[in-house]
């Protein structure tokens, strides 16, 4: 798996440099032939992180849902990445934070990062919703990106499966998120520690790994995010 991650690793970073290079160029000076080669970069940034990323195991999604009673309005503000497991659209980043804005039954998503290869900023916008209209204080959102969205589903206006479940939050400390799909044979999963505090309590740490292996999720496949060296981040709004 090292050896694997080591030449996916290189290749997202060649494959990134090229994009950040086109990115700079001024639109209406690329030829034809950089343009299709952005598209063709886009798209091969998009596709490994449904194929390589997370963690697959054999067998189907744990019986797992989002917290009933949620409240949307507490769980927006600011939230920092404590930990998470492998994500190729992750690959480089630290400083990793979000800041979700409550806008009438939708939240705002805005996540930002620092890219350790280039040393830049990042940050990209998108939108979470309930995945079922008819069930928004069950904590089982979809959150989609411009562009991204369209690539893997139809119709994403009524009911879907969820990809962003609030297992357990208190709100004011800490966030698990969880998601799992399933292929024939196989089950991915995805999880996420978030913590309001960019460098939390170890002791709240400990208890919120507890509680993540009395669910049985994914714990030993988390890695802790680096939150040092995050000057290129901007101040919170």
């Amino acid at each position: 798996m090292t050896l694997v991650r080591k030449s996916l690793d290189y290749t997202m970073k060649w494959l990134l440099s090229r994009l950040l290079w086109l990115t700079d160029c001024h639109s209406s000076e690329r030829k034809p032939q950089e343009e299709k080669m952005m598209k063709y970069v886009q798209l091969l940034m998009i596709v490994p992180a449904a194929v390589q990323g997370a963690v697959w195991n054999f067998g189907s999604c744990p019986d797992i849902r989002g917290i009933e009673n949620f409240d949307l309005s507490k769980y927006t503000g600011v939230w920092y990445e404590y930990a998470n497991v492998f994500e190729v659209f992750q690959i480089g980043g630290k400083c990793v934070r979000a800041t979700y804005t409550l806008q009438g039954n939708e939240i705002s998503v805005k996540n930002e990062a620092v890219n350790t290869w280039f040393n830049r900023y990042q940050m990209v916008q998108g939108t979470a919703r309930p995945a079922d209209p008819a069930s928004p204080d069950r904590a089982e959102l979809y959150v989609s990106f411009p562009g991204i969205a369209s690539v893997f589903s139809g119709n994403t206006d009524g009911k879907v499966d969820p990809n962003y479940n609030v297992v357990c939050t208190d709100y004011d400390n800490y966030a698990v998120v969880y998601s799992c799909s399933e292929v024939p044979f196989f089950r991915r999963e995805s999880l996420w520690v978030l913590t309001r505090e960019q460098k939390p309590d170890s002791g709240l740490i400990a208890n919120v790994y507890s509680n993540m292996t009395a669910k049985s999720l994914p714990v030993s496949a988390l890695k802790t995010t680096d939150q040092d060296g995050c000057d290129l981040l901007p101040p919170v709004a």
